[in-house]
Formats: C-alpha cells, sequence, structure tokens
C-alpha cells in the first residue's frame, strides 16, 4: 500500500482520541502557534507516527486552520519521514 493509500484510509478514521487531536491541533493553531511545532509537540508525536501525523494534515478542519505554505512544507517533510 502507497503512502498516499495509507493516508487516504487514515482520513475517515472517526475515533474518539483522532478527534481529540484534530481539536488540540486547530486549537494550538487558533493560538499562533507554528504548524511545525504543533506537529513536533509531544501530545501529537507521543500518539502518531509520522505517518499518521501526516494524514492528520488533510483534515478539513486543520487545512483551514493552517496556513498554505507551511502545510505544504510540513506534508513534504512527514512524507520523507515515513518514507524512509
Amino acid at each position: 500500500m502507497s503512502i498516499k493509500d495509507t493516508i487516504a484510509s487514515m482520513i475517515t478514521d472517526e475515533s474518539a482520541a483522532h478527534k481529540r487531536l484534530i481539536e488540540y491541533v486547530v486549537a494550538q493553531l487558533s493560538q499562533g502557534r507554528p504548524l511545525d511545532e504543533v506537529m513536533d509537540d509531544p501530545y501529537v508525536t507521543n500518539r502518531l507516527d509520522p505517518t499518521e501525523r501526516r494524514a492528520l494534515l488533510e483534515e478539513p478542519a486543520v487545512v483551514e486552520a493552517a496556513q498554505g505554505e507551511a502545510l505544504d512544507e510540513m506534508r513534504s517533510r512527514l512524507e520523507e519521514i515515513a518514507g524512509s
């Protein structure tokens, strides 16, 4: 399964833990924290591997809260990490 297929399957995750992570990332971004700082936060990294963090960047609420260029950069970085 390719990384894109894996990410697509994770986006449909409806678990409470996944929803809490989305809410956390959106809240942190709304408070003005940079995306890279939020995605490297221990609350996120202790709960998600790089592929799961990359999938989180496709969630509509996260996409809306994040800045375009920073979002694209973080997607690329996590794809590199997940691919290795």
